[in-house]
């Protein structure tokens, strides 16, 4: 672990420099499973007018090539330690409920470094990075509190899910709704039964923002559980979604996206109400793109969430700052969501260029004049299939989801800057483009990480913690 040895170093090196300066707050704002085409500035049938406002204010930069990975495990552990999940072992598929496994530790997540800049952390929402040893829990890896779900999947009412343990036949049913007020502290939250998530993360946003104390700089991640399934919402908000079908996916599934656009509305007023909208920065995107059997569309991208396909990876995000942003602009160059912990440490006050496989687009993204261009990314490198950019190009290997199995062994290309719907593969035209994609991504094969995926374990039972999913159960 040399190399992390050595950015540890560096990192220690620039801190007491970084504390001195006035800094920003940070608010970072995931939907999970959106849509490309799931905001009603790209189907107008949708009813997201808050989130529009945002988008297109003189103070914000929408990001046109914002890529993230094919699922929410992957994405967030990216986010977080600003590495590929194929350098942590998080490349392949979702962490599940009962599963011994975590983000190995020796990765530090963008909350701890942030902390060490001054700043207090808090995330409120979706985890879904590990949680059966306390290790793992977010106010171990770098969060001052913490409230929301640490697996994949809750309901919206009852914060509970289903989990089928193969090995014993069991289908086992339990809360997850925790808070963490101190480090590895979690206590079950039994009393929020009924109340929808959307409304009920919004409200403990702003609580935590209330108690806040405005000498500290914040970063707080505002993790919704909108728009994964399962469908549902209240009645009231389906009522902006009168252009669908009464009952059909697409109709609830706008619903969701009205009360999760509400909420933010919500927040953004607190934010103004205790004086700190000013000096924050808010940051919207999604985990990944959405699953079309749910209600979402990614069109005209081809493909939808757990695919390599552009509308499985590409998303809409935007950045808005009242005070660092004076006219709104819409940025062209590429953005992948390892870039997160280093744009965020460079807001932050840090002078730093890259960390793990991000840069530093904090310069580009407020001023337009980039200090450090991305050229190339990775998709994913996976067992199954792998992708990777580079300029115009994107070279798939295998295949593209878990489904398919035809191309096993195969590379296909395309041009994305005129092809951004991935009609036609030009490997057989230019092979020169395709040997040298092909020997970069083999090569970065090397550096994979085991895949830290686990069978689940009985010992994680809801019926050994009183009907809940809770933590302590396995060890590191």
């Amino acid at each position: 672990e040399r190399p992390l040895l050595s950015l540890v170093i560096c990192f220690l090196a620039l801190v007491q420099l970084a504390k001195s300066a006035t800094k920003p707050n940070i608010l970072l704002i995931f939907a999970d499973d959106l849509g490309y085409n799931d905001l009603d500035w790209r189907d107008s049938r949708l009813h997201t007018p808050f989130l529009r406002s945002l988008a297109f204010h003189k103070n914000t930069v929408q990001l046109n090539n914002s890529y993230v990975n094919q699922l929410c495990t992957p994405t967030r552990s990216a986010l977080m330690t600003g590495y590929y999940p194929f350098r942590i072992g998080t490349q392949s598929g979702v962490f599940l409920h009962m599963e011994p496994t975590g983000v190995p530790v020796v990765f530090p997540f963008v909350s701890d470094n942030l902390r060490a800049l001054g700043y207090k952390t808090y995330l409120v929402g979706k985890w879904h990075l590990g949680y059966c040893n306390k290790q793992f829990l977010p106010t171990e890896r770098g969060f001052d509190y913490f409230y929301g779900y640490y697996g994949p999947q809750t309901g919206y009412f009852n914060h509970s899910a289903d989990q089928m343990h193969r090995e014993s036949g069991k289908l086992l049913h339990g809360l997850d709704l925790f808070e963490e007020k101190e480090a590895g502290e979690s206590r079950a939250d039994f009393d929020k039964g009924g109340i929808y998530s959307t409304d009920l993360f919004s409200g403990k946003a702003i609580e935590t923002l209330a108690r806040h104390d405005k000498k500290d700089p914040f970063f707080m991640f505002l993790s919704f559980q909108s728009v994964h399934p399962p469908l549902q919402v209240p009645k009231s908000y389906e009522a902006h979604c009168t252009a669908f079908k009464p009952n059909s996916l697409r109709r609830i599934y706008c619903g969701m996206l009205a009360a999760m656009d509400v909420a933010i509305a919500r927040v953004v007023k607190a934010l103004k109400e205790r004086g700190l909208y000013e000096n924050t920065i808010i940051i919207f995107s999604s985990d990944n793109g959405g699953g079309v059997d749910f209600g979402a569309s990614n069109a005209p991208l081809r493909g939808e969430k757990d695919t390599l396909w552009e509308g499985g990876t590409r998303t809409n995000t935007f950045f808005h700052s009242p005070q660092f942003i004076k006219n709104f602009a819409v940025r062209n160059e590429m953005f992948h969501v390892v870039d997160y912990h280093a744009t965020l440490l460079g807001i932050g006050g840090m002078d730093i260029n890259a960390y793990g496989d991000g840069i530093n687009q904090w310069q580009y993204i407020s001023t337009g004049v980039p200090k450090l261009r991305r050229f190339q990314f990775i998709y994913n490198i996976d067992e199954h299939g792998s992708a990777i950019r580079d300029g115009d190009y994107k070279l798939i290997f295998g295949n593209t989801d878990k489904k398919s199995t035809e191309h096993s062994g195969k590379f296909r290309l395309y041009r994305i800057s005129t092809d951004p719907t991935e009609s036609k593969d030009i490997s057989k035209e230019n092979p020169a483009i395709v040997s040298r994609m092909r020997s970069k991504l083999l090569s970065l094969a090397n550096f994979s990480r085991k895949n830290v995926r686990a069978p689940l374990s009985i010992f994680g039972s809801p019926d050994n913690f009183n009907g809940t999913y809770s933590s302590y159960w396995c060890t590191l």
